[in-house]
C-alpha cells in the first residue's frame, strides 16, 4: 500500500521557503489563487511555443503577484520557461517597438531560430536584439556515452546560460523509453533503458541545479512513447511493465537530484489522462519516491486533449500550462460546485509558490 511504502522512504528535508508560501497563500483570493495554478495569460500567451513576453522566445511563464497586491512584505514572484531539448531554446532574435517595449515573438521566430520566418523590415523606433544559446547533443548521444560526469557539465552549462538571461526552470531532459523505433522523439529521448535514463536525467539535473534558482523539468510523465495521437492514445500497460520500465527511470531521476519540475504527458494511461491521474501524480511520484518539487502540464493538455483543469489539481498536478481564460472556468466552477475543495487548490499553490521562491534566489556574490 502506499502508506507503507511511503514509511520506508525517508522524510523529505523541511524547505525553507514552505512557511513563506503557505503564508502567502493564505493571503491569496479565490480568484489569485485560481490564475495562479494557471500560466500566465494575454498577449503572445496564447502561443503554445512561445508564451513569454519577458524572455522572448521561451515556452510560457507563471503568473506573479506584487506585495502591494497581496498586502505581505514579499510578493509571488513569476517563472520564465524555456523549452529544450539540446539546449535552452529562445528567439534568437527579437524586436522592442519606438516605447521600448519588447513585441510579441510568434511560435514561428521560435522554431529552428526564426528559420521559416519572414525578414522583417524596421519601422521607425523599433530596435532589434540578438539572444544566443549554446546547441547540445540531442538526449540519445549524450546516453551512448555512458559518462554522467560529461552529463553533468552540459547541465551545468545550460544553467549558467539561463541565469544569463533569466530562465527559471529548463522544460527537459526528455526521459521516456525509446519503445518505437518510429517515435518521432526518440531522438530528445535517451534510451530503451530505464536505469539510463534515469541516471543521466539525474546528472543533467544536477549540473543545472547547481546554479542558485534554477531546474529542469523531466518530461514527459508517462509513458509518452509515440508521437502521432499522443493527446488521444491510450497506453493499456500492466502494472510490473508500468513500474519497472516506464515509470523507473523518472524514480530514479526523482529520488537521485530532485527535479524542481516535473511535467505530464499527453497520453491517457489505462484509460486516465496522465495529467488528471493521482495514482501517478500524488502516489508514485510524491508519496512512493518523495517528490517535492512542482508538477505541471504539456502545452494545450487541457484544450486540446480532453484532460479537464479541475481535476489536473486534484490529481496533485500542479499547474497547468499556458494556461487560458477557460481553465479559470473550469476551476473556478468545479470550486463552486464543491467537485474541488479549497484545500486542494491550496495544496497545488503552495506548491507553486514555494517553487517561485526558490527560483527567485541569486547566487550570492
Amino acid at each position: 500500500k502506499p502508506e507503507n511504502l511511503a514509511k520506508e522512504k525517508k522524510a523529505p528535508k523541511e524547505n525553507p521557503y514552505e512557511a513563506k508560501a503557505k503564508e502567502l497563500t493564505e493571503k491569496l483570493t479565490a480568484e489569485q489563487m485560481i490564475k495562479l495554478v494557471c500560466g500566465k495569460t494575454g498577449g503572445a500567451q496564447a502561443q503554445a511555443g512561445a508564451a513569454s513576453v519577458n524572455v522572448p522566445g521561451a515556452a510560457g511563464e507563471t503568473v506573479e503577484y506584487l506585495a502591494s497586491e497581496i498586502g505581505a512584505d514579499q510578493g509571488v514572484p513569476g517563472m520564465a520557461l524555456a523549452d529544450g531539448p539540446a539546449g535552452v531554446r529562445l528567439a534568437q532574435k527579437y524586436y522592442t517597438d519606438a516605447n521600448g517595449q519588447v513585441e510579441p515573438v510568434d511560435i514561428v521566430d521560435g522554431i529552428e531560430h526564426g528559420l521559416f520566418a519572414p525578414e522583417k523590415v524596421l519601422t521607425e523606433g523599433e530596435e532589434i536584439y540578438y539572444q544566443y544559446c549554446s546547441a547540445f547533443p540531442i538526449g540519445a548521444m549524450v546516453a551512448m556515452t555512458w559518462n554522467t560526469e560529461l552529463a553533468y557539465e552540459m547541465g551545468l552549462a545550460a544553467g549558467e546560460e539561463m541565469e544569463e538571461f533569466q530562465v527559471a526552470l529548463w522544460l527537459a531532459p526528455g526521459m521516456n523509453i525509446h519503445r518505437n523505433p518510429l517515435c518521432g522523439r526518440n531522438f530528445e529521448y535517451f534510451s530503451e533503458d530505464p536505469l539510463v535514463s534515469g541516471r543521466m536525467a539525474g546528472a543533467i539535473t544536477r549540473g543545472v541545479q547547481t546554479i542558485p534558482g534554477k531546474g529542469t523539468t523531466i518530461k514527459h510523465f508517462a509513458c509518452n512513447n509515440q508521437e502521432d495521437n499522443r493527446m488521444g492514445v491510450d497506453s493499456v500497460v500492466g502494472e510490473r511493465a508500468l513500474r519497472e520500465i516506464y515509470l523507473r527511470g523518472f524514480q530514479y531521476a526523482i529520488e537521485e537530484s530532485q527535479p524542481k519540475a516535473l511535467m505530464t504527458s499527453y497520453n491517457l494511461i489505462n484509460g486516465v489522462h496522465s495529467a488528471n491521474s493521482y495514482d501517478l501524480c500524488t502516489v508514485s511520484a510524491r508519496t512512493e519516491w518523495g517528490y517535492e518539487g512542482m508538477i505541471m502540464t504539456d502545452w494545450m493538455t487541457t484544450t486540446d486533449g480532453g484532460s479537464l483543469s479541475y481535476v489536473c489539481m486534484k490529481a496533485g498536478n500542479d499547474m497547468i500550462m499556458p494556461g487560458c481564460a477557460a481553465d479559470h472556468e473550469n476551476i473556478r466552477q468545479a470550486l463552486n460546485d464543491g467537485k474541488l475543495t479549497m484545500d486542494e487548490l491550496k495544496a497545488c499553490v503552495v506548491r507553486i509558490i514555494r517553487l517561485a521562491l526558490e527560483c527567485e534566489v541569486k547566487e550570492q556574490n
